[in-house]
């Protein structure tokens, strides 16, 4: 799976304006903070967690490890967010076309705005 450099930045932007998450297995990350020695078998500093023990390893912490990540929730993870959000499924459909987002293939960038749009102005959301 490759994320596009303003999928990044949003999902770090998001990450800053207070959306939370545990990292698991089954989550991509970027690396913020180039705690992973090893190259990305995807793109620049972007990795699967398959096995979060070996995340764990070198991050000491499951907390230092949230810290230093960044989530980049794929497209299913972007809809629970937004489904918990109690945004209807219409309106990120509507959402989609209005954009263009499917003709474009910018849905995953589309649902990250979304996202953000839904965050309180204070506080967090855990997911």
């Amino acid at each position: 799976m490759t994320f596009s450099q303003a999928e990044i930045d949003l999902a770090h932007d998001l990450k800053f304006r207070g959306l939370t998450w545990i990292p698991s297995v089954g989550h991509y990350v970027w690396d913020r903070d180039h705690l992973i020695q090893h190259d990305s078998p995807f793109q620049g500093r972007v990795y699967f967690i398959l096995e979060l023990k070996h995340f764990l390893r070198r991050s000491d912490s499951l907390e230092h490890l949230t810290e230093s990540m960044v989530w980049l929730p794929t497209w299913e993870q972007a809809r629970e967010i937004l489904h918990a959000f109690g945004v209807p499924a219409e309106d990120v459909a509507a959402r989609l076309h209005c954009e263009a987002a499917i003709v474009s293939g910018t849905e995953r960038l589309e649902l990250y705005r979304m996202i953000g749009e839904c965050l309180p102005k204070s506080g967090t959301f855990d997911v």
